[in-house]
């Protein structure tokens, strides 16, 4: 009787501290989020945007990625 109780004791503990991580990790993966968006907001990252943009124009790199992407498909 007295194992039962220590096996549920270690194992809400277990659950505990899962559900816990989950929800430190989430944190994380908004604070990033937010980091990208004030980073694509700047004036630094309109100028990249913009390069991409006429980077994706040429009709070399739309060649290039569709090989890539044709590639991706085949796997």
């Amino acid at each position: 009787m007295k194992s039962k109780w220590i096996f549920l004791l270690l194992l809400t503990l277990a659950i505990q501290c899962a559900s816990s991580n989950s929800k430190d990790s989430s944190e994380g993966d908004g604070k990033l989020v937010d980091s990208i968006i004030q980073k694509a907001q700047s004036e630094e990252g309109q100028k990249a945007i913009q390069t991409a943009k006429e980077k994706l124009q040429d009709k070399e790199t739309q060649e290039k990625l569709k090989g890539l992407v044709s590639k991706d498909k085949k796997k």
